[in-house]
Order: structure tokens, then C-alpha cells, then sequence
């Protein structure tokens, strides 16, 4: 490959590549206060609404064992002016507001604001629970029983979950068991037709509300009594160092999420986010409600003659923001980067009441059946990520492909429009799912990693990307691996695309880069890195996938420090490389 130099480098600067294990075990806090916007609208724009009622959660105060969360100055405005409005609780003690109008002509408009105060402290605990968990009494053991949506009785998940948790001496190693599962077979992805347990396992696929219920369902059906929980998520990154000089980034998408709880006996309700942390979640976690199952946890609205179109605003303020973490020991699995704080198990001697059987509800009619080749624990079903000549996971049988064939591969998939609802009838529900994408013309510097398995002859690398406006020209450079980095002296660059012929229009589209066919484009096989680069005062965000979908842990990165690319970042941009088989 041709050498190219970029102006601002003197010298090359990289840091010596590490394999770092992939959860993180970790000491310290993350204490933050945040001033809250959710502002939630109705397009009333086909004539007068007779009767319309809007039932949404609000913030909830709690105190765990890891987390805690407390909500000052919490106001509700409406405009127009409700003709009814009251402050419900439901059977799990969740606080949901309801609101009718009458006889609306204009946008109803919701503007909920409050300060949420939340401490989460990382210190080790210990769980003296064994496995079998034994009788659980009182109302925790509601948590056991199935749904609709958490078929925890099917027999694909209790033998999947009895697999998984065979070796588990005591409920934490059964628990860990269950979510390294989890968090390595399901891919994350947008507007899924279903959320129901066992559709995210016959598929591997579904957003946060499919990632708890498979969660959900196969802890329940070992004994283990686990609840959903809806909340918001905020953008804001918080980071881990790993050393002097790397740093893990969690971040997620701004809006509904979905996450989860799980009762340990002698420790309580802990917070677990399948996609990012377990026995806590982060200050970046806004806490409503919890439920057996994602219909208990949401916002809902039912009007007449028609429903209006709903939009949601959210905006969080950090009025304070305390972190000061630091990693004590690690495990080398899942293969995505997990937080958790240090837990110690110790089972004790003694012989656990036989386990009650959880209350089932019938599974629903026309389910099509789950496949019954599940995969053992150790051996999840990887990503296709590598259709036609690349990827961090080939298949066990390769053929190579036949010169001058077309190939095309990546992490390819992903929405025009992430669905903020959907509508059943006269009723909608919120979608607990959020556009996901990073500013990339920042000050920070962002690269994403693929494999080359056999040569090809580079056409073009497409990246999905919405333009917001500004000037100049977008262009990427490609560059080869050194030491699990990109080599920034080492690469071809793609020719510049003029902003002025992307287009501007809602939702995200691949935007092209293509190259000059010569020897230089000629990719032998190995590791590359895409690295997005601007001029002018471009304003454009790339699309991301949360997790790991495609590539390995260590292969998104970011830098804001000349070029060391310190930053290890959770989840995979959205690309495809083009080109021939040589």
C-alpha cells in the first residue's frame, strides 16, 4: 500500500497492543445529577381528537445496593390544558400519570422536567445464595412466573437454561452463565416485529426489550426470579481505564431503554443491562418502572376518531458528574466488553427446599418453533458478518471466491428510521428504542476495523451516515492493523465527496467513497481500519449497531490525543466494503 503522511504528525505514536480480558471488574462510583427534558408530542392534523388519554411513567425514587436514585422538583405542563389528570400506582408500586382531553383541535403537547440524583457505588459485595436458588417467598416470587412475552416455561428455554447453568454452584455463577449467553448470541437490531423471548431466540436478534426477555425467561425457568425494567438512557460516554494510557467507552443511544433486575436472597434486587453492566447500572440509567414484562413498564395513549402521530424529545443536563473508577481484576468472557464490580460467591452447605414451580401462561397461538439446534454455553451462534470475502468470523467451510466476482460485506444492516411507536388498534405504545449514532465530524477521530480474507481489488467503502448540513468534503482513509491500531502512515485515501452532493433528509443512507483502481487498492488479506476523516465545517453522524455485532471487542476505536486511538468504544459503525475477488 502507498505511504501517505498526515500534516499534523511528526512521528509515529502508538501504543503497544494489548488482548484485554472482556468483562471488567471494577471499584468506585459514578454519583451524577442531571437536569431532565421529556418532552412528548401528538400531531392532532386530521381533524378534531373527541377523547384522548395518555398514560406515561414517571421517575422513581429507590434505594439498592448498588444504585440509588432520588428525583427532585418533578413538574408536568400540558398544553392544551387536560380536562382530567391523576397520579396512578400500579400493582408493582410503579407511578404512571394519566391524562385525558376532550374536544382537541390543536398538537397536544407534554413537558415533563425534573432533577434525577443517581449514586452508583462499585464495591465488592458478597453472595452466599447456592443453586438451586431454593423457595423464594413472598412477592419476589411474582417474578417467576411466564408470560406472553417471557415464555420462561417453553421447553426451548428451560433446556437452554439448564445447560447453560449446569455447572453453577451458587446463583451468581448461574446468573453470569445465563448473561454471558446472552450477550454473546443476540445480535442488536432496530424495529424487530416481535419482542417476546423466545422470537430473540429462534432469530438471535432484537433490540434492549428482546435482550431482557430472553434474559428474563431463561433466569426464571432455573428459579432465578428477574424483573424488566424501562427507564431512559442519556448519550453522555463515561469511561474505564484500562492503563495509563487506554480506556474502555460506554455509551449508549439517548432515549427508552429497557433493562433488568435480578433477586439475589441475601443481597436483594440488583440491576443488570445485558448489553453493558452487571450488579449496577450507570448514572447514564434514569430509572421508571419495572414489571414482569415490557407491557407493565410503558408509555401507552388510545384516542378516537383517530390516533395522533407521536414524537419524543429528551434532553439531560449534567448539573454534576462524579466518576472515579478503576479496574480490579477481569474474566475473558463474554466476547463484548461487561462492567460489573467485584462479587464473591461462596455456597454454603446446605440443602436447598425444592424449587417451586412457576406459573405459566399459555404460550400464544401461531409461535413458530424455536430451532432446536440451541447452542451450548462456550459455543454461541456467531454474526454472518463476512458475506463475500470478509470479517472478524469466517465459517468453518471456505470457499474462495472465483476472480473478477463481486464482493460485498460488512456490518451491513441497519434502519432508515428507528420506530419511536407502534399502533395496535386504537392504542399506542412507546417503542424503547433510540437512534444510535456518533457526531463524527467532532474533535474526537473515529475507526472502524474489518478482515480481508482473500485478495480483492477495493472499489469502494460505503458508510451509513446522515449529513445535518455545514460544507467541505468527507473522505476516509484506509490503513492497515499494527499492533490492534490503525497505522495512520500506512494506507490509501478514498476520493473526497463534496457535502454539497450528499444529501440532506431524514434518517441514515450509505454515503459511498469510492477509489482509484491501481495496485495501491489491491487489499491482501489481514486486518484494515476505515477512519473517517472531513474538511470545512462538515455536520454528519454515523450510524452505529450497540455491541459487538460484527467485529472483535478491541475493533471500534476513537482518539483525541494525536493518534494513540486510547479509546476502546462498545459497539460496531455501520459499513460495507465493495470490491472484485483477485
Amino acid at each position: 500500500m502507498k505511504r501517505f503522511i498526515v500534516a499534523s504528525v511528526v512521528a509515529a505514536m502508538f501504543v503497544t497492543g494489548t488482548a484485554f480480558a472482556k468483562t471488567l471488574m471494577l471499584e468506585g462510583r459514578l454519583n451524577s445529577s442531571i437536569a431532565m427534558r421529556q418532552q412528548m408530542e401528538f400531531s392532532v392534523d386530521q381533524g378534531q381528537v373527541q377523547t384522548f388519554i395518555f398514560k406515561f411513567a414517571l421517575p422513581a425514587d429507590f434505594q439498592g445496593r448498588s444504585v440509588s436514585q432520588s428525583v427532585d422538583s418533578l413538574t408536568a405542563r400540558f398544553d392544551p390544558e387536560p380536562s382530567s389528570s391523576s397520579v396512578e400506582l400500579d400493582r408493582f408500586g410503579n407511578r404512571f400519570q394519566k391524562v385525558v382531553w376532550n374536544d382537541v383541535g390543536k398538537d397536544i403537547r407534554v413537558n415533563l422536567t425534573y432533577i434525577a440524583n443517581i449514586k452508583s457505588q462499585l464495591s465488592a459485595m458478597e453472595s452466599r445464595t447456592p443453586f438451586p436458588v431454593g423457595r423464594i417467598s413472598g412477592g419476589d416470587a411474582l417474578y417467576l412466573n411466564a408470560t406472553e412475552m417471557v415464555q420462561s416455561g417453553a421447553p426451548e428455554i428451560t433446556g437452554l437454561a439448564r445447560r447453560l447453568t449446569a455447572d453453577a454452584k451458587n446463583e451468581y455463577e448461574a446468573v453470569t452463565a445465563i448473561t454471558n449467553y446472552v450477550a454473546d448470541a443476540i445480535k442488536y437490531t432496530y424495529n424487530p416485529p416481535k419482542y417476546d423471548a423466545l422470537y430473540t431466540l429462534e432469530t438471535r436478534s432484537g433490540n434492549c426489550q428482546n435482550f431482557a426477555h430472553l434474559s428474563i425467561a431463561l433466569l426464571r425457568s432455573v428459579g432465578i426470579p428477574a424483573r424488566i425494567v424501562g427507564g431512559i438512557t442519556l448519550k453522555d460516554a463515561w469511561k474505564v481505564p484500562i492503563d495509563a494510557k487506554n480506556s474502555i467507552v460506554q455509551s449508549m443511544g439517548q432515549g427508552g431503554h429497557a433493562w433488568m433486575e435480578v433477586y439475589f436472597p441475601d443481597l436483594g434486587w440488583l440491576p443488570y443491562d445485558p448489553q453493558q453492566s452487571r450488579q449496577f447500572t450507570s448514572s447514564r440509567h434514569i430509572k421508571q418502572t419495572h414489571g414482569l414484562d415490557s407491557r407493565d413498564i410503558n408509555d401507552t395513549w388510545r384516542g378516537a376518531p383517530y390516533l395522533p402521530r407521536y414524537s419524543e424529545l429528551i434532553e439531560g443536563s449534567f448539573t454534576s458528574d462524579d466518576i472515579k473508577l478503576k479496574v480490579k481484576s477481569s474474566v475473558r468472557d463474554p466476547r463484548p466488553y461487561i462492567i460489573s464490580n467485584l462479587m464473591a460467591a461462596a455456597s454454603e452447605e446446605v440443602v436447598s427446599p425444592a424449587m417451586p414451580k412457576p406459573e405459566q401462561t399459555p404460550r400464544p397461538m401461531g409461535k413458530t418453533k424455536v430451532k432446536p439446534d440451541v447452542k451450548p454455553p462456550g459455543k454461541p451462534v456467531k454474526p454472518s458478518a463476512d458475506v463475500g470475502g470478509g470479517g472478524t468470523h469466517p465459517p468453518s467451510k471456505h470457499i474462495k471466491p472465483v476472480s473478477g466476482t463481486t464482493l460485498v460485506f460488512g456490518n451491513t444492516e441497519f434502519p432508515n428510521l428507528v420506530n419511536a411507536y407502534s399502533v395496535h388498534g386504537n392504542i399506542g405504545t412507546r417503542i424503547l428504542d433510540k437512534e444510535t449514532s456518533e457526531y463524527v465530524t467532532s474533535r474526537y477521530i473515529y475507526a472502524q476495523a474489518f478482515y480481508v480474507r482473500d485478495a480483492i481489488s477495493l472499489d469502494k467503502v460505503s458508510l451509513a451516515m446522515r449529513k445535518f448540513g455545514g460544507d467541505g468534503s468527507a473522505y476516509v482513509d484506509l490503513v492497515r492493523d499494527e499492533d490492534g491500531k490503525p497505522n495512520i502512515l500506512d494506507g490509501i485515501r478514498s476520493n473526497l465527496v463534496s457535502l454539497e452532493h450528499i444529501a440532506r433528509k431524514p434518517g441514515y443512507y450509505w454515503v459511498d467513497f469510492g477509489f482509484h483502481h491501481d495496485a495501491q487498492s489491491r487489499l491482501k488479506p489481514g486486518k484494515y481500519w476505515i477512519v473517517f476523516r472531513y474538511s470545512g465545517e462538515a455536520i454528519m453522524n454515523w450510524f452505529y449497531i450497540p455491541g459487538k455485532p460484527y467485529s472483535n471487542s478491541d475493533d471500534t476505536r476513537s482518539t483525541a490525543k494525536g493518534f494513540q486511538w486510547e479509546d476502546i468504544l462498545n459497539y460496531d459503525f455501520v459499513f460495507k466494503v465493495s470490491g472484485k475477488a483477485l
